[in-house]
C-alpha cells in the first residue's frame, strides 16, 4: 500500500489511563524511515503531503459503519455543536477492518481529562473533511475501570496490538484518547493522547496546541479522503 502510516508515541501519567505525546517516527510501506522529536515539523510536512494528494475539506472521507448517533452531552467543549460520532463497539470494528473496510474511530471518555479536549478537535477535522468518526466509550460500562477491562479487549489487541505499549502488568494498554484511522482494513494514522508537554490535569491546551492536534487529525483525515477520491 503506497501510503504514509505514522504514530505519535506518548508518555503515560501517573494513572495511566490519560495520554499526553511524545516521540514520533513515519512508516512508509511498513519500513521505519526516520525517528525525531521534531514534531511540528514532521507533522506539517506529513499534513502538507496529505493535501497535495487528497484536498481538503470537499467530498466524503472514510466510511460509516452501522450504529446509532452518539450521546456526547457529557462532553462540555462539544455542547451546541452538531458532531460527527456514532457509536461503535470493539467487534464490530475488527469485523470491518478483516472486510478491508475504511473508517475513523476515536476510543475515550468523557471523565478523562485529555479525551474532553481531543474530542472536540478530532470532531472539527472530521467535520471539514465530510465524515463520522466511531466512538468507543472505554467507561460505558460503569464496571469498567481501566482500558483493558472493555469488552473484547482481546479481540482489540489481535487486531492493533503493535500499536500499543506493554504496561508494567505485561499487558498491551490502550491509552485515551486514541483516534485509529483504517484505510481498507489496514490502520494508517494512529495518535494518542494531545499534543507534547500538555498535561490536562493542570491546564487546557493553548490555541497554538489545539491548532497543532487539528493539523495531526486533518492529516489523518486526508489518507482517508485520498481513498475515498481514488475510489470514485
Amino acid at each position: 500500500m503506497n501510503c504514509i502510516k505514522y504514530k505519535f508515541g506518548v508518555n503515560r501519567d501517573a494513572q495511566g489511563e490519560g495520554r499526553t505525546s511524545g516521540a514520533a517516527f513515519i512508516i512508509y510501506n511498513g519500513v521505519c524511515m526516520i525517528t525525531e522529536t521534531w514534531k511540528k515539523v514532521l507533522r506539517a510536512i506529513l499534513l502538507a503531503v496529505c493535501l497535495l494528494t487528497a484536498g481538503c475539506g470537499s467530498g466524503s472521507a472514510g466510511g460509516t459503519l452501522s450504529g446509532e448517533h452518539s450521546d456526547m452531552s457529557d462532553y462540555i467543549l462539544l455542547d451546541g455543536v452538531e458532531h460527527v460520532y456514532y457509536d461503535l463497539d470493539v467487534e464490530t470494528m475488527v469485523k470491518a477492518m478483516k472486510a478491508k473496510k475504511t473508517f475513523a474511530v476515536m476510543f475515550g471518555y468523557p471523565a478523562c481529562e485529555w479525551c474532553a479536549e481531543a474530542v472536540p478537535v478530532l470532531n472539527q477535522a472530521a467535520t471539514e473533511y465530510g465524515m463520522e468518526v466511531g466512538y468507543i466509550n472505554t467507561r460505558s460500562n460503569p464496571e469498567w475501570q481501566k482500558n483493558t477491562e472493555i469488552t473484547d479487549y482481546d479481540m482489540l489487541i489481535e487486531a492493533i496490538g503493535g500499536y500499543l505499549e506493554y504496561d508494567s502488568d505485561g499487558v498491551r494498554h490502550l491509552y485515551t484518547p486514541t483516534a485509529i484511522f483504517i484505510k481498507d482494513g489496514e490502520v494508517v494514522g494512529f495518535h494518542e493522547g494531545t499534543v507534547p508537554d500538555h498535561n490536562a490535569r493542570n491546564r487546557p491546551m493553548t490555541p497554538e496546541e489545539r491548532e497543532e492536534l487539528l493539523n495531526t487529525y486533518r492529516g489523518m483525515c486526508a489518507q482517508l479522503q485520498n481513498d475515498s477520491a481514488a475510489k470514485q
